[in-house]
């Protein structure tokens, strides 16, 4: 069989870039497709963390024991629609079944097999791309106002043991040693003190786009509308002309299900919404680090427009109106934990999180047709997995054993 030459990556978040850019490498044609400049969706307004230890899943099982206080929300972490969450209610069901111990052990091993890999690719393409002004090496900092919030992160301590993820434990007079930006009402820290950060999430993909276009790649501003598939793909799209390719990878993050269902698939996948807001740095120490204020369900993290205040999770339809009132909380508790000035911007940014019941992405070929491959649904942790992924996708494409197992991340792992 003939090795296909001409790729089609729909989706120019970091995960479509990075896939984008690993199949250049190893000789093919690439086209990235996206209606929007790359880089400037979901990928643009994370924290800019590159985690190798996020490996602890949102429906892990201590979410039973704070269901009550999220659905009476009673806490920062997350906001929803009450139509919403009626309206999906079959996803959020299964969701939530996926809160076991055996779940909890088979995904943290999965992610952080995942992460760690990513991590050290990342840093090669960071190197590759010259953008090494972006990157910083100070962790990621976990800090807690009471000491029995810390008391309920033990799982996530046990979690790291098991797996491996570097961390260190603060007092609360080393943190104000640690972070001399941070007000002292923190009476817990813990360091991954592996994990990295960039001071732009939105730069970083513009490098990363940059090597992929030197080396001739393509990179069309248009939507994919709908497909056919014969000897070859012939992708029909919305302002162009059609594009045809021996192989597509879909990875449009939230949009990936909407397009996967023109195809017949049933991706059971939701979005959590996020948001953040800039804020000009106070008259105190500058932060040096991402910070995750777990007890008020926020992070704030130093970046080039400003200190970055992110919210917790929405849930809400995908494109539903704009409600500031978690990132509100967000910035008034970023603020008892911080010296900050004022707001950069008039309104917040708003992003989605595409997020898949078991809250592991999926990296392999899709189940029912020659040449279509999903590598989506990486949650909250798309910057951090996304060069990993990339690799993985590709190995399996050419048939090759992949540096990591990917059974976890198979998209067959459904009934699709």
């Amino acid at each position: 069989m003939t090795t296909p030459q001409r790729i089609i990556v729909i989706g120019g978040g970091v995960v479509g870039i990075s896939s984008a850019l690993e199949f250049q490498r190893r000789g093919y044609q690439v086209s990235l497709l996206d209606p929007k400049q790359p880089g400037r969706e979901t990928s643009y307004g994370n924290t800019g963390v590159l985690s190798d230890g996020s490996v602890v899943i949102s429906n892990n099982p201590g979410l039973r024991k704070r269901l009550p206080k999220l659905i009476l929300k009673k806490s920062n972490a997350l906001n929803y629609s009450l139509g919403f969450v009626l309206k999906r209610l079959p996803w959020v069901a299964r969701f939530l079944s996926y809160t076991t111990e055996k779940h909890l052990d088979h995904s943290s091993q999965a992610l952080r097999a995942l992460q760690a890999h990513s991590l050290k690719l990342h840093l090669n393409l960071i190197s590759d791309a010259k953008a090494e002004n972006l990157l910083r090496r100070t962790g990621w900092l976990k800090v807690f106002r009471s000491d029995s919030s810390y008391k309920a992160y033990d799982m996530e301590l046990k979690v790291f043991e098991r797996t491996g993820v570097g961390h260190t434990i603060y007092s609360a007079e080393e943190l104000n040693q640690l972070e001399p930006a941070l007000n002292p009402i923190f009476r817990h820290g813990v360091l991954l003190h592996d994990a990295c950060s960039v001071s732009s999430p939105a730069a970083l993909c513009d490098a990363y786009l940059k090597l992929f276009t030197d080396a001739g790649g393509n990179v069309i501003l248009d939507a994919a509308e709908s497909f056919q598939r014969t000897e070859s793909w012939i992708v029909q799209l919305r302002d162009g002309e059609p594009l045809q390719a021996d192989a597509i990878i879909l990875a449009a993050g939230p949009w990936s299900a909407e397009i996967a269902k023109c195809l017949g698939y049933k991706i059971p996948m939701a979005w959590e919404r996020g948001y953040h807001w800039h804020l000009k740095p106070g008259t105190g120490p500058a932060l040096t680090r991402a910070v995750h204020d777990v007890d008020a369900g926020y992070v704030m993290t130093p970046q080039q427009q400003g200190v970055r205040i992110t919210s917790g999770v929405e849930l809400a339809d995908r494109d539903a109106p704009l409600d500031i009132s978690q990132i509100e909380q967000s910035i008034r508790s970023a603020r008892q934990a911080t010296s900050l000035g004022e707001k950069v911007e008039d309104a917040p940014w708003m992003g989605r999180r595409p997020t898949l019941i078991d809250s592991l992405p999926m990296i392999g070929a899709a189940p029912r047709h020659r040449g279509l491959w999903f590598n989506f649904g990486h949650q909250h942790n798309g910057l951090s997995t996304s060069a990993a992924s990339a690799q993985l996708l590709a190995d399996q494409f050419e048939g090759k054993s992949p540096a990591i197992n990917v059974e976890a991340f198979r998209p067959d792992r459904f009934r699709l």
